[in-house]
Protein backbone atom coordinates (compact mmCIF):
# COMPACT_ATOMS: atom_id res chain seq x y z
CA UNK A 1 0.00 0.00 0.00
CA UNK A 2 2.87 2.24 0.82
CA UNK A 3 4.51 2.00 -2.60
CA UNK A 4 1.03 2.78 -4.29
CA UNK A 5 1.18 6.34 -2.59
CA UNK A 6 4.16 7.66 -4.47
CA UNK A 7 2.96 5.81 -8.17
CA UNK A 8 -0.25 7.97 -7.72
CA UNK A 9 1.65 11.07 -6.51
CA UNK A 10 3.72 11.03 -10.08
CA UNK A 11 0.77 9.80 -12.11
CA UNK A 12 -1.13 12.60 -11.18
CA UNK A 13 1.58 15.19 -11.21
CA UNK A 14 1.83 13.87 -15.14
CA UNK A 15 -1.49 14.13 -15.93
CA UNK A 16 -1.68 17.80 -14.30
CA UNK A 17 1.23 18.35 -16.46
CA UNK A 18 -0.36 17.06 -19.73
CA UNK A 19 -3.51 18.98 -18.99
CA UNK A 20 -2.81 21.67 -21.20
CA UNK A 21 -2.88 24.50 -18.74
CA UNK A 22 -0.17 25.82 -16.61
CA UNK A 23 -1.54 27.82 -14.09
CA UNK A 24 1.53 28.61 -12.04
CA UNK A 25 3.24 29.76 -15.83
CA UNK A 26 0.17 32.29 -16.40
CA UNK A 27 0.35 33.79 -13.33
CA UNK A 28 4.09 34.67 -13.47
CA UNK A 29 3.89 35.87 -16.99
CA UNK A 30 0.63 37.34 -16.45
CA UNK A 31 -0.56 35.40 -19.82
CA UNK A 32 -4.13 35.13 -19.91
CA UNK A 33 -3.42 31.36 -21.29
CA UNK A 34 -5.10 31.99 -24.76
CA UNK A 35 -1.24 31.26 -26.16
CA UNK A 36 1.71 29.45 -25.10
CA UNK A 37 4.88 30.45 -26.46
CA UNK A 38 6.56 27.25 -25.62
CA UNK A 39 4.68 24.89 -28.35
CA UNK A 40 6.24 25.80 -31.23
CA UNK A 41 3.77 26.60 -34.37
CA UNK A 42 3.11 23.50 -36.21
CA UNK A 43 3.73 24.89 -39.67
CA UNK A 44 7.29 26.25 -38.78
CA UNK A 45 8.72 22.70 -38.02
CA UNK A 46 6.52 20.42 -40.75
CA UNK A 47 8.86 18.89 -43.11
CA UNK A 48 8.12 19.34 -46.68
CA UNK A 49 7.85 16.23 -48.93
CA UNK A 50 9.07 17.43 -52.62
CA UNK A 51 6.61 15.25 -54.46
CA UNK A 52 7.71 13.21 -57.30
CA UNK A 53 7.68 14.80 -60.80
CA UNK A 54 4.83 13.27 -63.43
CA UNK A 55 6.15 10.86 -65.91
CA UNK A 56 5.77 11.83 -69.37
CA UNK A 57 4.79 9.31 -71.72
CA UNK A 58 8.47 8.46 -73.68
CA UNK A 59 9.63 8.41 -69.82
CA UNK A 60 6.92 5.79 -68.58
CA UNK A 61 7.93 3.38 -72.11
CA UNK A 62 11.34 3.85 -70.94
CA UNK A 63 11.06 3.21 -67.32
CA UNK A 64 8.81 0.01 -68.16
CA UNK A 65 12.00 -1.41 -70.68
CA UNK A 66 14.27 -0.63 -67.45
CA UNK A 67 12.03 -2.68 -65.33
CA UNK A 68 11.75 -5.79 -67.93
CA UNK A 69 15.33 -6.26 -67.71
CA UNK A 70 14.91 -6.46 -64.05
CA UNK A 71 12.30 -8.27 -63.49
CA UNK A 72 9.26 -9.27 -66.03
CA UNK A 73 6.22 -9.57 -63.01
CA UNK A 74 7.42 -5.79 -62.61
CA UNK A 75 6.52 -4.01 -65.45
CA UNK A 76 3.51 -6.42 -65.87
CA UNK A 77 2.12 -4.39 -62.50
CA UNK A 78 2.42 -0.89 -64.05
CA UNK A 79 0.29 0.03 -61.48
CA UNK A 80 2.19 -1.04 -58.26
CA UNK A 81 5.93 0.05 -60.17
CA UNK A 82 4.39 3.53 -60.92
CA UNK A 83 3.59 3.59 -57.10
CA UNK A 84 6.79 1.92 -55.29
CA UNK A 85 8.48 4.21 -58.23
CA UNK A 86 6.72 6.99 -57.18
CA UNK A 87 7.75 6.72 -53.22
CA UNK A 88 11.56 5.98 -53.77
CA UNK A 89 11.32 9.10 -56.00
CA UNK A 90 10.27 10.90 -53.19
CA UNK A 91 12.86 9.55 -50.66
CA UNK A 92 15.37 10.44 -53.27
CA UNK A 93 14.38 14.04 -53.32
CA UNK A 94 13.86 13.98 -49.64
CA UNK A 95 17.39 12.80 -49.19
CA UNK A 96 19.88 12.04 -51.91
CA UNK A 97 22.44 10.81 -50.32
CA UNK A 98 21.00 7.62 -48.79
CA UNK A 99 21.11 5.39 -51.80
CA UNK A 100 21.32 2.19 -50.06
CA UNK A 101 17.70 2.82 -48.18
CA UNK A 102 16.24 3.04 -51.48
CA UNK A 103 17.03 -0.16 -52.48
CA UNK A 104 15.76 -1.76 -49.18
CA UNK A 105 12.62 0.46 -49.47
CA UNK A 106 12.30 -0.73 -52.78
CA UNK A 107 13.28 -4.63 -51.91
CA UNK A 108 10.40 -4.44 -49.20
CA UNK A 109 7.43 -3.06 -51.13
CA UNK A 110 8.14 -5.24 -54.40
CA UNK A 111 9.34 -8.69 -52.34
CA UNK A 112 12.50 -8.38 -54.87
CA UNK A 113 16.02 -9.17 -53.73
CA UNK A 114 18.73 -6.55 -53.40
CA UNK A 115 20.61 -6.44 -56.41
CA UNK A 116 17.25 -6.32 -58.31
CA UNK A 117 16.02 -3.38 -56.05
CA UNK A 118 18.97 -1.57 -56.81
CA UNK A 119 18.46 -1.63 -60.79
CA UNK A 120 14.84 -0.76 -59.93
CA UNK A 121 16.25 2.65 -57.89
CA UNK A 122 18.57 3.20 -61.12
CA UNK A 123 15.23 2.94 -63.53
CA UNK A 124 13.53 5.41 -61.33
CA UNK A 125 16.27 7.44 -61.30
CA UNK A 126 16.01 8.04 -65.13
CA UNK A 127 13.35 10.25 -64.57
CA UNK A 128 13.47 11.29 -60.71
CA UNK A 129 14.96 15.24 -61.06
CA UNK A 130 14.11 17.91 -59.22
CA UNK A 131 12.06 20.46 -61.27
Amino acid sequence: MNRLVPIFAVAIFALAGCSGTDPAGTAATGDSGTSNPAVANPSESAVTIAAAPEMSDAQKQEFFTALKDVDAGLAADEAQAISVGTQVCEKILASPDDPMTFSQFAADQLALDLPKAETFVVAVSMWCTPE
